[in-house]
């Protein structure tokens, strides 16, 4: 898979971006970081796992990276297994979230995580029955 430099160049400076805002909120922050911190930790590597960027699915990179395959069906289509890997990263968030709630990103970790994971049980709900 090749990217464009363009391509490339404006991912590290989201990056770069979102990794500011983030120090910025942990300069500001009166609550301790702890347990309930993974839980924001794991939401935003679910989401990751999740979305495309460009042409580059991380979901699909390390379900391949395993030796498993990122469709049910060997041409692209069918089920798209990441919405399972997905799920890895969510339901411990969301566990995380809800024991250890007065931690920095433990609120918005399980805010996230209930959001995708009810998100997620729809799909495959409509998936099932259709």
């Amino acid at each position: 898979m090749e990217h464009s430099f363009s391509s490339i160049l404006t991912y590290s400076i989201q990056t770069i971006a979102i990794l500011l805002i983030i120090l910025t909120l942990l300069r500001k922050n009166e609550k301790k970081i702890g347990w309930g911190s993974l839980s924001l930790l794991l939401s935003i590597l679910g989401m990751a796992v999740s979305f495309k960027f460009g042409n580059y699915i991380f979901g699909d990179q390390l379900l391949s990276f395993l030796g498993l395959p990122a469709w049910s069906n060997a041409d692209n289509t069918g089920f798209h297994y990441t919405f399972l890997l997905s799920i890895i990263f969510f339901a411990p968030s969301l566990i995380i979230g809800y024991k250890n709630p007065d931690e920095f990103g433990a609120l918005i970790g399980k805010w996230i995580s209930s959001i995708y994971l009810f998100l997620i049980i729809i799909s495959l709900l409509f998936f099932i029955t259709i």
